[in-house]
């Protein structure tokens, strides 16, 4: 069942960040250029994005503000507020993680909302029924 209004892509940096097989140096950046890259694109060619990354950021991100200027109009940021037994929990039921439980549990601790204006923060009581109605009412992407 189609419930969203417009053409919409999920970009998702960890598809980016563990693509690589023999990179040319440890800390390249390569899945942050590539994945902006794609979210570009989408939205040059009238996709609505939805990026979903785990990446340490701050209120004025480069990453981020670079991405935001080049659409500047309707950008949110949500952040899924759960601890780590929640984070843990949520991480199994992925049906292809591509991160183990020991590199979400030393990536965690960089996990923290960002202060940004357009960042809403999802409560870990949030149940997904109401995460998904909270994401709707925000953006607007679900049919009448």
């Amino acid at each position: 069942m189609n419930i969203i209004k417009r053409p919409t892509v999920l970009v998702d940096l960890d598809h980016y960040r563990f693509s690589f097989v023999n990179p040319p140096e440890k800390n390249h950046n390569l899945e942050y250029e590539m994945s902006a890259s794609d979210v570009h694109i989408a939205l040059k060619k009238g996709f609505d994005v939805i990026f979903d990354g785990n990446f340490r950021a701050e209120e004025r991100d480069p990453f981020l503000e670079r991405l935001f200027n080049c659409h500047p109009n309707e950008n949110y940021i949500f952040y899924l507020d759960a601890s780590l037994p929640e984070t843990l929990e949520r991480h199994k039921t992925k049906t292809s993680p591509r991160i183990s439980i020991s590199k979400m549990k030393e990536v965690y601790k960089f996990a923290s909302p960002i202060g940004h204006k357009n960042e809403i923060v999802v409560p870990e009581s949030s149940t997904l029924e109401q995460t998904i109605q909270t994401i709707v009412q925000v953006t607007g992407i679900l049919k009448e």
